[in-house]
Formats: structure tokens, C-alpha cells, sequence
């Protein structure tokens, strides 16, 4: 027994150690320390913006954001996710991160000038960006940074650069965007977007030149066809899939302000953003596990096991505590939010590790190249999504958080079938091919 106890001791410090060696705990850490300064600028904001607009201005202003998080990701064509996977391994850094810059910045500019275009028939609701033409310029060249940043943050993952990131997204961003709403207030709804803009702008800016400097990568405005043709395939099968995730994401708001209208959606945009602290851990480790498994010689099986251990210990014990004090919690942004949104706060909160379990499994796809099953995931949470919220969203607003809750679970489902199975067809190869079958493959 006392040789039991002696040898037991130092195994928790030898185990810490480790943790700290292990760079997927440490990319995990980073990105959620960024993502928890991000979500904490992020819940000081709309606070300050629930406090010193109207209501209607922040459901407005709430359906805008989110559509220009969503023409920035459609603006990405994959090439983030193409970054994670190749960067590791890459003999021309330089080229392959220059290439991916300039293509998304040329198709920003387009995606979101036609968007504009569109928005008196698309989102007449927030027509309001049509008052000047120094507000479509805004929002075109907003958009287009928004992009950018959303892409070198994939550098940043990919070369384990997380640190870095972490001082532009979590620090800078945050304290640009914290700042601003009090100096914007005279421009209503669009003063909220551009103090998010602005501070997308700063951290591309800032990124760019970090990029630049301390990862010693030569980016430059430059275009090469040859290095996109290598990886489009790959860019575009994740394209598709980031599209129909997206498109969820922007088009229930949009469902709720047009249905309940501008009041319910400031509601249903607090309540979710305050959930979205849980899913952007899950996320942050997901991204973790997909930039681990994309190095050379990893073990995705202990990857896979290890990142769901560090998504449940994360997300369990917050989701509770925000169960447990949603209605003080809404109640900061205003007593109207708390008497109107904690039930649907509390559905989203529980949804939270469905929103793991389907972030988990679809990372897992992504990482073992199994696109065309990641694309038959999303696709089974839109459809499940939007269905449930069209037929029972005039039955109050918790039925938009019900919507979200069931579609990422049974999304999950679909992809953990898709790797049980790809799992079982592939056991034989595993037999008669040299070790690490399961660096490629479930």
C-alpha cells in the first residue's frame, strides 16, 4: 500500500506536465481564451447596445451582423478550412496564404455588393443601409475585412499560432469593439454594425501584418491558379458544407424577425449569443482536433477521445450554471429580455451539447475526408431546423431554440452513423496496411 500511494503521487504533476506539452490542449486553450475574451466583449456590447439603442434598432442591427457573418463565410469558398489541412505540411506557405487572401477579398466585394443590391426585396427590414451611398461602401468594405480575418485566423490554427490570435481576436478586437458603440450612437442600427465592423477591420489589419512578421510567411497581393486548382476540390466540397451551416444560422433570425418581428428578434439574438459562448468552445476544440489531425504522423483516434473528454468537461458544468441563472443573466441587457427570453435562453443552453456532438462528429469527417458526408449532415440540420421552426415558430419564440436543439443533434447522428460505418468497411485495409490507418481514416 505505501508503495501504491508513493508511486501514485507524482502522476498528476507528470500528467499536467504532459497537458502542457500537448498541442492539442494547448490550441484548445487558446482558442477558448480567445473565444471567452471574444464572447465577453461580445456580452459587454449588448449590454451597452440593449442600454443605449431601442429594441428595434438592435433586432435590426442583430439581422445585419448576422448577415454579414454569413456573406463573409460564403466569401471563404472552403479556402479556411483548405489553410487548416495544408499548412501543416506545405513546401509554399507564402503562395498557398497569398492566393487564398486575395481570392477571398475579391469575392467579398462581390458577394456582399450584390447582396446589397438585393436587400429591398431579400430583407426590407434592414432597407435602412440604403440611406446613404457612404453606408453601402461601409458595408461592402466591412464585409470584406470580416472575411479576411475569419481567414488568417485558419493561418494562425493551422501553424499552431493560436497564441498570436488569441492577442489580435481576444484582446485587440474586443477592445475596439467595446469602445466604439458610444461614439456610433447618433447612427442608430448601422452605428451597431459598424462598431463590429470596425473592429473586424482593425484585427484583419492587425492579422495580416502579424502573419507577415512573426510566422515569417511572404503575403502579398498575388493570385495563383496553379496552387488553387490543387486543393479546390477539397475547398469547395467545404464550401458547400459551411454554406448550408451558415445558412441556418442566418436564416432562422431572419425567420424570427419576419414572422414575431424587430422586438422578439433582439430577444431571440441575446439569448443566443449568450448560448453561443458553449458552442464556440465546442467549436474551438473542434478546430483544435481538425488542426492536430491534419499534422504529420497524428493519432486521430487519441485525438478523437481526448477532445471529446476536454468538450464534455467543458460545456457541462457552464451550461448548468447558465440554466441556473438565465433570468439574472438576460436581465442585464434589460428586464423586457429576461421576461421574454429566459425560456428560449435555457433551450438553447441545453442544446449546447447537441451543438458539441454535432461540431465533434463533423470535425471528425472533415479530418478523415469524408466531405460528402459532412454535405448529408448539414443538410439533414437544415432540413430538420427550418421545418420544425416554420410549423411552430407563431407558437412562441422557445420554438426557434427547439428548432436549433433538434437539428444539430440529429445532424450528429447522421455523421456518427457515417463514421461507424466508414469505421467497419475500412477494418480490413487497417489489418493489411502499415500502421497509422487511422491517421487517415475513422
Amino acid at each position: 500500500m505505501t508503495f501504491a500511494r508513493s508511486t501514485s503521487r507524482p502522476a498528476t504533476p507528470v500528467r499536467i506536465a504532459g497537458m502542457r506539452r500537448d498541442p492539442l490542449v494547448l490550441s484548445s486553450f487558446y482558442l477558448m481564451l480567445t473565444m471567452i475574451l471574444g464572447a465577453a466583449a461580445g456580452f459587454l456590447f449588448w449590454i451597452l447596445v440593449a442600454r443605449l439603442y431601442p429594441a428595434a434598432d438592435v433586432g435590426r442591427a442583430s439581422a445585419l451582423l448576422s448577415c454579414v457573418a454569413l456573406l463573409s463565410y460564403f466569401s471563404l469558398f472552403g479556402l479556411s478550412t483548405t489553410l487548416v489541412r495544408t499548412l501543416p505540411t506545405s513546401d509554399r506557405p507564402g503562395e498557398e496564404t497569398s492566393t487564398a487572401v486575395s481570392s477571398v477579398s475579391a469575392c467579398t466585394l462581390v458577394i456582399s455588393g450584390v447582396f446589397v443590391i438585393l436587400i429591398p426585396w431579400t430583407a426590407p427590414q434592414l432597407s435602412f443601409i440604403h440611406d446613404s451611398p457612404w453606408r453601402l461602401a461601409a458595408f461592402v468594405l466591412l464585409a470584406g475585412a470580416a472575411a479576411v480575418n475569419l481567414l488568417t485566423d485558419s493561418v494562425f490554427i493551422a501553424l499552431r499560432a493560436t497564441r498570436i490570435n488569441l492577442l489580435i481576436n481576444g484582446v485587440l478586437m474586443s477592445a475596439v469593439k467595446v469602445a466604439l458603440p458610444f461614439a456610433l450612437l447618433a447612427a442608430g442600427p448601422f452605428g451597431i454594425f459598424l462598431a463590429s465592423g470596425i473592429a473586424s477591420a482593425v484585427a484583419a489589419t492587425a492579422s495580416v501584418t502579424m502573419i507577415r512578421r512573426s510566422l515569417r510567411i511572404h503575403l502579398r497581393p498575388f493570385f495563383s491558379w496553379g496552387v488553387l486548382r490543387d486543393t479546390l476540390a477539397y475547398s469547395l466540397t467545404n464550401y458547400a458544407a459551411t454554406t448550408l451551416n451558415l445558412v441556418r444560422q442566418i436564416v432562422l433570425p431572419l425567420v424570427v424577425l419576419e414572422r414575431l418581428g424587430p422586438v422578439p428578434a433582439a430577444t431571440f439574438f441575446i439569448a443566443f449569443q449568450i448560448a453561443n459562448l458553449l458552442n464556440s468552445a465546442a467549436y474551438a476544440i473542434g478546430e483544435a482536433l481538425f488542426a492536430e489531425g491534419s499534422q504529420e504522423g497524428a493519432h486521430l483516434r487519441s485525438l478523437a477521445r481526448r477532445s471529446a473528454g476536454i468538450m464534455l468537461a467543458v460545456i457541462a458544468p457552464t451550461a448548468a450554471f447558465v440554466v441556473l441563472f438565465a433570468g439574472p443573466i438576460l436581465r442585464l441587457f434589460g428586464d423586457e429580455y429576461a421576461r421574454n427570453g429566459t425560456s428560449t435562453l435555457i433551450v438553447f443552453v441545453l442544446s449546447s451539447l447537441a451543438t458539441a456532438f454535432y461540431t465533434w462528429t463533423n470535425f471528425l469527417l472533415k479530418v478523415t475526408c469524408q466531405l460528402t458526408a459532412t454535405i448529408a449532415s448539414e443538410v439533414v440540420a437544415v432540413g430538420v431546423m427550418l421545418s420544425i421552426a416554420l410549423l411552430n415558430l407563431d407558437n412562441g419564440l422557445i420554438w426557434a431554440a427547439v428548432a436549433w436543439g433538434l437539428g444539430n443533434l440529429a445532424s450528429g447522428s447522421f455523421a456518427a452513423m457515417a463514421l461507424t460505418w466508414s469505421k467497419r468497411r475500412h477494418t480490413t485495409a487497417q489489418r493489411h496496411h502499415p500502421p497509422g490507418n487511422w491517421e487517415v481514416r475513422l
